[in-house]
């Protein structure tokens, strides 16, 4: 091990994979392995970044997914435009299964983060890259496709704390708040919050929502104070703040 003196680049780490890609045959799995890097370049290509899947940084195929990738100043884009894309892409691409076999169903999580990576050539190297796949692992990010009609939601998507600090709150990326559910996850020796995104939920997350673990809360606000009045029944008070029922003076 060399001693290194600068921090690596910052970059965006984009990675999908395959529900249940293990659970077919081989020929399912040849067919979903072949369509997997075919729809992310048709989904970047109609979300108007299709020169951020050419100019990919570090692509690399996972075998029932796919990971690359790029700088961080189209995060905005990506997040705003990209996966409703990759959404509407697996979509269409389902209709053409029946070819192959009705078992055969494309349906994807994709995670995104961004942080240093050392990227000296198609093995990159950081903690930012083992965040992002853990990401995909977190049993809520799973749990979004298991309870989705597999007709319909073919895509969810985990946005890391730092994309939320960094390319939501800061509104680079005007995605509604509403469409985000932050929730705290453990995965292995990572602990972090979560924001689930679904591009087009369906089935039991239209009626119970996203699940049940803890809703990261906001921060905490400022504990409201209590006036003290005192003087005489005569004297005058005056209170800034909010009153509550009616305000009377009442005779002696």
């Amino acid at each position: 091990m060399t001693d290194i003196d600068e921090l690596p680049p910052y970059r965006a780490v984009l990675v999908v994979d395959t529900q249940e890609f293990g659970g077919h045959s081989d020929r399912g799995q040849a067919a979903l392995a072949d369509a997997i890097p075919e729809v992310l370049a048709l989904a970047f290509e109609r979300a108007g970044l299709g020169h951020v899947w050419r100019e990919a940084l570090f692509p690399h195929d996972t075998g029932d997914g796919f990971g690359l990738g790029f700088a961080t100043r189209h995060l905005p884009a990506v997040v705003m435009r990209f996966f409703g894309s990759l959404q509407e892409v697996l979509a269409e691409r389902d209709t053409r299964w029946p070819a192959v076999g009705r078992r055969v169903r494309l349906r994807m999580r994709a995670s995104l983060h961004v942080g240093p990576v050392r990227d000296p050539g198609p093995a990159a190297v950081g903690s930012a890259v083992i965040t992002t796949h853990r990401l995909l692992d977190a049993p809520e990010v799973r749990d979004l496709l298991a309870r989705s009609d597999p007709a319909q939601t073919f895509l969810v998507v985990a946005l890391s704390q730092r994309i939320f600090e960094d390319v939501l709150r800061t509104e680079y990326a005007l995605l509604p708040p509403s469409l985000l559910v932050a929730r705290r996850v453990e995965v292995k020796e990572y602990s972090g919050t979560v924001h689930l995104y679904v591009p087009r939920p369906s089935g039991d997350l239209l009626t119970h929502g996203f699940g049940d673990g803890p809703v990261v809360p906001d921060p905490p606000r400022p504990a409201a104070t209590t006036n003290v009045i005192t003087g005489g029944a005569f004297d005058t008070a005056i209170q800034i703040g909010h009153l509550h029922g009616d305000l009377r003076r009442e005779q002696g």
